[in-house]
């Protein structure tokens, strides 16, 4: 399941803060996946971060799902920087 930003340069943080643009949860629930970017979550996992591309709707709900309590930061990301991840 998922597929996920490791860059080799930067931190997962930095990426997502030089490349991507915050987004809110109702605009995450409500994503067109035909656009040019794909929202990424950064969840805090407690022993680390994870950058998880929701390439779809059935990725981005496992995400988004409510009962879910870790720390999340949505953002939106260009499908062309986010190539070679996926």
């Amino acid at each position: 399941m998922g597929y996920y930003i490791n860059p080799p340069d930067m931190s997962k943080e930095q990426f997502l803060d030089q490349n991507g643009r915050v987004i809110k949860r109702d605009e995450v629930m409500n994503f067109d996946f035909n656009s040019n970017e794909l929202p990424v979550c950064l969840v805090d996992n407690g022993w680390m971060p994870a950058a998880v591309i929701a390439y779809n709707e059935r990725e981005r709900d496992a995400f988004a799902d409510p009962d879910d309590r870790r720390p999340k930061f949505w953002y939106a990301v260009s499908v062309d920087l986010l190539k070679p991840y996926l």
